[in-house]
This record gives structure tokens, sequence and C-alpha cells, in this order.
């Protein structure tokens, strides 16, 4: 089936895709008109996922009989180069950037208490980073320090995650939208509900520590540390709330804005949590849109927020909203041991 190779390749419908698929008489001809090809190839923006596969091609709906699809390769919304890659990752990285960090050969490493893969990981960002045994190790022996695992945070085409070993993890994509779009489509669901605030409060951590809190889990140690994570990095940032009847926090959100290297002021949106009893009532659209209404008001010009690859409900309506694939990365959880283990 077509959402079999759309699941696998993590595209969802509103993605920029190339669709290989055998060649028939159900099927479109073959773009370079070889009479002898067995595949051709289709790159456009995917429609439907279901049967048929239906891709937009310079206005053009061009359908693929599901049977007939031997692969569905995801693309960025727009051609993104690997400076590019490393300029968004730097903005992501600083604006949450865990309670301490440190330069290894090029790689930023970072810890945050435990708290999040991405305040507890190192990522290649400088051009010199390189996954070679002494660096790993080095990464690794920082981490044990630590007493946390050696995870990696591997962007798509700065390090391929096949080339350092260890254990693959989850796959997360990255994706961003123009900010003035982005208002505007957002506008309507601006809402008096949501309190901004400079600092999270102790209902905001509660409900943010809560539902990643385990049954051993000290809540009071753990919303501390993430107090810790979601105040680090440049900024300041900002912290959404809104409460119910009884003033109990039903849905939240964080946003900072990041300048890069080029100038580009970045909204990063993390953090976004809705009760699950309370979902699909608008109150995310609410989150987002004071929270992007704040980012113009500090001069974003684009947003950017991460999502897992598997979590396709959330990230078929960051597609709705306007928001593109950048590039993907994968965390990958360290098997070399640290100078002097043995």
């Amino acid at each position: 089936m077509s959402q079999l190779h759309t699941t696998k390749s993590g595209a969802v419908i509103g993605d920029r895709v190339v669709v290989r698929y055998l060649l028939g008489d159900s099927t479109p001809a073959d773009w370079r008109g070889n009479p002898d090809a067995a595949q051709s190839d289709v790159t456009g923006v995917l429609l439907d996922d279901t049967d048929p596969l239906r891709l937009e091609r310079d206005g053009e709906v061009v359908s693929i009989p599901a049977a007939t699809v031997t692969s569905v390769r995801l693309l960025s919304a727009t051609p993104v180069r690997n400076k590019g890659i490393r300029a968004l990752e730097g903005v992501a990285a600083r604006s949450w950037p865990g309670v301490e960090t440190a330069w290894i050969a090029g790689w930023f490493v970072r810890a945050g208490h435990g708290f999040s893969r991405r305040a507890n990981s190192a990522i290649p960002l400088d051009m010199s980073a390189h996954p070679d045994a002494t660096t790993l190790a080095r990464i690794a022996r920082w981490y044990a320090e630590r007493d946390l695992p050696p995870l990696l945070a591997l962007p798509e085409r700065l390090v391929k995650a096949a080339t350092v070993g260890g254990v693959q993890d989850i796959e997360v994509q990255m994706l961003t939208c123009d900010a003035a779009p982005l208002t505007a489509r957002l506008a309507g669901s601006r809402s008096d509900a949501v309190r901004l605030s400079d600092e999270p409060d102790a209902e905001w951590l509660a409900a943010y520590t809560g539902h990643r809190a385990g049954d051993d889990t000290d809540v009071e140690d753990a919303t501390d540390a993430v107090r810790q994570v979601v105040t680090a990095g440049d900024g300041p940032p900002v912290f959404a709330a809104i409460r119910d009847e009884s003033s109990a926090v039903i849905a939240i959100g964080r946003g900072v804005v990041t300048e890069s290297p080029d100038g580009r002021r970045w909204l990063g949106l993390s953090a976004l949590w809705t009760d699950p009893e309370r979902r699909r009532t608008g109150l995310s659209s609410q989150i987002l849109a004071e929270l992007v209404a704040w980012g113009a008001e500090h001069g974003a010009d684009h947003a950017y927020l991460q999502v897992e690859t598997t979590n396709r409900l959330a990230g078929a309506w960051y597609r709705r909203l306007g928001f593109g694939l950048h590039h993907s990365y994968r965390y990958v959880m360290l098997d070399t041991p640290a100078p002097g283990d043995h």
C-alpha cells in the first residue's frame, strides 16, 4: 500500500516527494521517453497518500496506483544547502541548550539533567566536526562524567547515522515557515484566553513535567530540572498557557526569538502541549497564534519547530498551517567506550 511507503519515508500530505513506480498502462509515462525503462519517477507535492497516490507537479495532478509504487522519498520543501542546515541547527541549539554546554572538535555538546533528548545530546555544528573514534570517545567521556548516556543528534547530510554505529533512535523533522503568512493564517485563532509570561509558573512546569514523568520520578526534582532547561538559552523565552474554569493549565507552549549568522530572526516554537481530553478544540491553534504574534512583535521573520517523524497527525497539521520540511535529524546512542573505560 502507498501509505506504507509514505510512512516509511516520513512524508505526509503537503510534502514535496519523489515517487518511484513501475511503468505500466495505468501509470504516467516515463518522462525520459525511454521505451526500455521498467521504472520511472515523479517529483511533486503529495496530495493524497492512499490509492491512488496523487501528486501535484507543475500545476498538474498526477495519479499513481499504489500497487506500482516502489518507493517514496521525502524532500525538503525547498532546496536546502548544508550551510543552511548548520545555521538553523545552531539557532535551535542556542534556544534549547540544556544547562551546560561545551565544544568538542566541532561538536556542540549539551547536558540538561537528562530532561529531553535535545538538551542532552551532541550535534555536529561546525564544518570541522567528524565522527572519528577519538572524537566520539571524548563525547562519550563528557556524558559519562555527568552520568548521562552519550546521545548524538545527527542532521541529514552532515553526518549519516549509519556511519557512526550505536543504536539509532527516533527521527525528528525540522519544519520551517515564513512568519508573515503564518501570522495571517493564525490571525483568526488569537484569543484573550492565552496568557504570556516571561517565566514558567509552577502550573506550567507541572503540566509540561507531568506528561513526561514516570512513576518513580521525584516530581519536585523533575520540575526544577525542567525549569532550568526551558529557561536556558538565547532569548529570553516566553511561555504561553490557557487555563480552564478551575484555573488548571490545559494547554501550553514556549517561544524564543534567536538570530542566525545571516541576520535572520527565527521564532523557535517548542513545549507545545494540550491536555489530551481537550485536544481538537482549537486550544493548540490559540497557543500557536499568540506565540507567533509575539514573535512577530520581536522581529521574527521565520519560524521553526521540531516534530517526531512518527507523529504524523501533528506533522500533517503543521503542514496545513504552512510549515514545510527543512531537514531531518536522527538521534543515535553511542556504544563507543569513553577513554579509560575497559
